[in-house]
């Protein structure tokens, strides 16, 4: 019994070991979420984004971009400016993770099929009700809104 008590303490104590980095460095580390093995390799800025989709009605890319919301219910989609006048709403795959609610402000890193694609009543009714609008506001949404998104993100690094 005393060996499985010094084992278990050893074991402990190993695991509560510091790391290499002070802790307000850790918080400054890019975080991955969904596809661990995602890297920023080959990624694209909001505006290359926006000229490749001009040519084309979708495309797997990486693309770098600000965060400017996020659901505040549980991470699970959010808003990129692509540029001053277009932005884009990320989704991800099968609800497989989340992000952080808050990350606004952050850089993102989102990885998937990014298209043009139209946004129904019901779920920009739906986006508005996550980000806590107005009833007034929510109410005012009568008409689909064309948008660019990629629907189902493998995998998002935020630094």
């Amino acid at each position: 019994m005393k060996n499985l008590i010094i084992i278990l303490t050893t074991i402990f104590s190993i695991s509560c070991a510091n790391t290499d980095l002070p802790n307000d460095k850790l918080s400054d580390l890019p975080q991955i979420y969904g596809d661990s093995t995602m890297n920023e390799k080959g990624k694209i800025s909001g505006l290359e984004l926006l000229n490749i989709l001009s040519v084309r009605d979708s495309a797997i890319v990486r693309v770098e971009a600000p965060i400017t919301s996020v659901c505040q219910k549980k991470g699970c989609w959010m808003y990129v400016d692509l540029d001053s006048n277009n932005e884009m709403l990320i989704r991800f795959k099968d609800y497989g993770f989340f992000v952080p609610m808050n990350s606004e402000g952050d850089t993102a890193i989102i990885q998937g099929l990014a298209k043009v694609d139209t946004l129904s009543i019901a779920w920009q009714k739906h986006l508005k009700e996550d980000a806590n609008a107005s009833q007034e506001e929510i109410e005012s949404i009568t008409s689909p809104k064309i948008i660019f998104s990629i629907n189902e993100a493998t995998a998002v690094i935020i630094k």
